[in-house]
């Protein structure tokens, strides 16, 4: 696929690994609509991305907001869409104290990373459906599961269901939407340098350290957004890639903590 001139929307774009695949994507002469809830921080990184970018607020939690901001929309034809909006959850099934896993945390969870995405999945999918086909194709999808769909950790396991989830529904979505000449592929992230991480990313730090050093290489730092872009890049660009799941994660494999 082409990017230039071509519009994508990313959601949680205005931070993180979203907002380093808004910087891959604009660098390739792409236009970029952020859809975050984060309204200030959203309309900074607009700002900050030039005129090639645009936000549009929306909490992935309520289903009506996703509906409004595909009426929002400063350039009305998508050609894809990058799902990085979501959050992880540290709560055991049954801890050591015999306090039990809460289903409200695990329900908000999978409302966010799972149900969320997929309402945008869908929304997405029937705008690129009547886009004028290049080479037979539409668009694309980009959803964003984590390593922690095949390695999760203690504590991980509402979060390693939703992105578990993502990772499963990928073939079976590429198969119905390829029809209409729409590819969906993942992306499943190690562990990078962004706002969530950013309290165990500083040298010396115990957990942060351990971590890295569970890498093969790199293992002295996290994954960069930049890097994290890149991949978006390569999955937008290359039409044959479809149906798969792809881990950049520095060669971990994720030990039981």
């Amino acid at each position: 696929m082409k990017l230039e001139g071509r519009h994508f929307l990313i959601s949680g774009g205005a931070s993180g690994l979203g907002k380093g695949a808004a910087i891959a994507l604009i660098r390739k002469g792409a236009k970029v609509t952020i859809i975050d809830r984060d309204d200030e921080t959203g309309a900074e990184v607009c700002k900050e991305l030039g005129d090639n970018c645009t936000f549009v607020q929306a909490d992935l939690l309520e289903e009506e907001t996703i509906k409004e901001a595909f009426g929002k929309l400063k350039w009305p034809e998508v050609h894809g869409l990058v799902n990085c909006a979501g959050t992880g959850l540290a709560t055991q099934v049954l801890n050591k104290k015999g306090r039990t896993h809460d289903l409200i945390g695990y329900d908000f969870l999978c409302k966010l990373n799972l149900t969320g995405n997929f309402s945008l999945c869908v929304k997405a999918a029937e705008k690129m459906s009547k886009n004028e086909p290049i080479d037979g194709e539409r668009g694309a999808i980009i959803n964003v599961a984590s390593i922690a769909a095949f390695d999760g950790q203690t504590g991980q396991c509402a979060y390693a269901a939703t992105k578990g989830g993502i990772v499963a529904m990928t073939l079976p979505m590429a198969r119905d939407l390829g029809k209409f000449g729409i590819r969906v592929n993942t992306i499943a992230p190690g562990v990078f340098s962004t706002p969530l991480t950013a309290g165990f990313d500083v040298e010396g730090h115990k957990v942060g350290d351990g971590l890295k050093r569970q890498q093969v290489f790199p293992d002295h730092r996290f994954g960069q957004p930049h890097e994290f872009g890149h991949i978006v890049i390569f999955l937008m660009e290359n039409s044959f890639m479809n149906g798969e799941s792809i881990r950049i994660d520095g060669g971990v494999r994720m030990p039981k903590m």
